[in-house]
């Protein structure tokens, strides 16, 4: 009697483990492929690059990519409004970490320090990046698909490019903003020249 539910139990878990491998098996596999590229060439460096922000003969170049548009026109605005974006948010970044590296090796105070970082970080901030072009477009047309359904979009890439000159430019509008700002303070105000004259340094240090 206590093998009377045995066999059909066994017979059960295995069509229940034979029914949940079938689901696993029969997942869709997604896949995507590049269909057609715009121009009709390979990728350039830039597009496989693995270092999204870079500095080279005078520029600081960003990639910037936007996908999932099926209208060509849109990939391509939206790749320009996505390189045009980040550039502007990665210069300022530069800056604000080119500025903190500058402060941090002198001798202040913390409050004084501390307030000359927050004042310099909010001009930076309420800065426009001028001078950001967009230099090169790369597109590629993609087919995605599941097994059981297909979806054809676009993904663009966009290199764009903002001169030193023009960086330097952001730079020194920080600095004079920060400067009109912090002009009441005395302590402040020593401290954001001696750091302005540190921050220029060290970009000489870092191009040699």
């Amino acid at each position: 009697m206590k093998n009377k539910w045995a066999v059909p139990l066994i017979l059960s878990v295995c069509c229940l483990m034979g029914c949940h491998s079938k689901n696993i098996l029969s997942t869709p596999q997604l896949s995507v492929k590049v269909v057609e590229s715009i121009p009709n060439t390979s990728a350039p460096d830039w597009v496989n690059s693995t270092t999204e922000f870079w500095e080279a003969k005078g520029y600081y170049y960003y990639r910037g990519t936007a996908e999932g548009m099926s209208n060509l026109e849109a990939a391509k605005r939206a790749g320009n409004a996505s390189a045009r974006t980040n550039m502007a948010e990665q210069v300022k970044s530069t800056i604000r970490s080119e500025f903190a590296r500058a402060l941090e090796a002198g001798n202040y105070d913390d409050s004084t320090g501390g307030y000359l970082k927050d004042v310099f970080f909010s001009a930076v901030d309420n800065l426009t990046v001028n001078g950001i072009v967009m230099q090169e477009t790369y597109l590629q047309r993609l087919l995605e698909s599941d097994g059981l359904q297909e979806r054809m979009y676009y993904r663009a890439y966009v290199l764009a490019r903002i001169s030193v000159q023009d960086y330097n430019g952001v730079v020194k509008r920080a600095f004079t903003d920060t400067k009109a700002q912090v002009q009441a303070n005395k302590s402040a105000k020593e401290l954001v020249k001696e750091t302005e004259a540190r921050f220029w340094g060290n970009q000489g240090e870092d191009k040699q």
